[in-house]
């Protein structure tokens, strides 16, 4: 049997993806540039693995080669709020002043009140600031990240440019800081005139009620993108291609049978297509079937025991009992009397625990017309589960 035509694996996951190589997702990415450009503010609000944070590296890249500085982080990175408005202050010194002696310049004499200490090394092209905030309360640094806010705008309107703070993972601070952060961020950006804002998050729940509450701050702040999974069209002309191109065959039905396994999750397609083709090149060529794509589920999350197991023994014995039923139950009617009674759990209990996995980011709330569903973060942990308590780990 002749050789793959290419032994290069198409499919990929794990990292930020290129422009060129996201699927179907031109419309959003659009939307983000252009509230960008037009200096508007956006939430961008999507589960993990649905591609958020390689939208938000693509709008970074189309812009590289505007006047637009992008300025791009994510809070989960960071051990404080503090050390975020350090890194926010650093680089908006470095892509808004011309060198880094005027960085430093612009920094002490902007935030000075803040009492900056700025390094840099000019051989490495390298600047740092520390402000001083180890051992400080969220309450007591929030007020320091408004003003680093401020002092971006400020710079960007002295240097005649357009600033954009993207925030991912924006529901960190929120979580830290609370209802004051809340208000306070929205009373700081709405004054800015030269900076635009896109906070993302994936916490759905908690950004969809932050930015629907009348109440709450973050109401009608700016416009709101929900990132929901791609089209099963557009993975059906992309995964046949991929492989094709590699000279394998492909089963429509094992396509479907993929995306269904994967429950439509960007990351979770991608990562078990990868594998997929991995056993085709190791075979010398084939065609993709049903059965090899739940061989190459197997060989993925015998790979992640290791985590798997970490992640399953961390948990408590009802949080092991109500994420079962979120696999067992295909997440829906958990607080039923016919669920309660199969698992011998209280309907407080069981919503605590769904609570507690959610937190933990296990699972998530989908809503739709007229009930909820939870479903794992992960979709492969399930058949890992089953595997694992099947005693079936034989199959690899």
């Amino acid at each position: 049997m002749p050789a793959p035509a290419s032994r290069h694996n198409p499919f990929e996951f794990g990292g930020e993806l290129k422009a060129s190589s996201l699927i179907d997702r031109e419309q959003e990415l659009d939307l983000v540039i252009r509230t960008i450009e037009n200096g508007g503010k956006l939430f961008l609000i999507g589960p993990r693995r649905y591609g958020k944070t390689s939208i938000l590296a693509a709008a970074e890249e189309k812009l590289g080669d505007s006047s637009v500085a992008v300025l791009r982080y994510d809070a989960e990175v960071y051990e404080s709020l503090g050390h975020l408005a350090e890194a926010l202050l650093a680089g908006a010194a470095k892509k808004l002043t011309p060198t880094l002696e005027k960085a430093g310049e612009a920094i002490r004499r902007l935030a000075s009140k803040l009492k900056p200490q700025v390094d840099y090394d000019l051989a490495d092209q390298s600047l740092s600031i520390t402000l001083g905030t180890s051992g400080k309360t969220a309450a007591k640094v929030l007020p320091l990240l408004t003003d680093v806010l401020n002092i971006i705008d400020r710079m960007a309107a002295g240097a005649g440019r357009r600033a954009a703070v993207i925030l991912d993972e924006f529901q960190q601070i929120i979580e830290e800081g609370g209802a004051t952060a809340e208000r306070q961020i929205r009373g700081t950006v709405q004054r800015h005139h030269n900076t635009a804002y896109v906070f993302a998050g994936s916490k759905t729940r908690m950004l969809a009620d932050m930015t629907s509450d009348p109440a709450r701050a973050f109401w009608k702040l700016g416009s709101r993108l929900f990132l929901g999974p791609i089209p099963r069209e557009a993975w059906r002309e992309f995964l046949t291609r991929a492989f094709t191109r590699s000279a394998f065959k492909v089963q429509p039905v094992a396509l479907e049978h993929l995306l269904d396994v994967a429950e439509d999750v960007p990351f979770n397609i991608q990562q078990l297509a990868n594998a997929c083709w991995e056993l085709l090149r190791a075979s010398g060529g084939g065609t993709l079937t049903s059965d090899r794509v739940d061989h190459g589920l197997v060989r993925l999350v015998t790979r992640e025991n290791s985590s798997y197991t970490q992640i399953w023994n961390s948990l408590a014995r009802q949080q092991k009992i109500a994420l079962k039923a979120v696999i067992d139950e295909g997440g829906t009617d958990l607080r039923s009397a016919a669920v309660l009674a199969r698992y011998g759990i209280a309907a407080s209990t069981m919503h605590k625990m769904l609570k507690v996995l959610d937190s933990r980011g296990l699972v998530r709330e989908d809503e739709t017309v007229g009930s909820i569903r939870y479903r794992l973060e992960d979709p492969f942990f399930a058949r890992w589960l089953r595997l694992v308590q099947a005693g079936a780990y034989d199959q690899r």
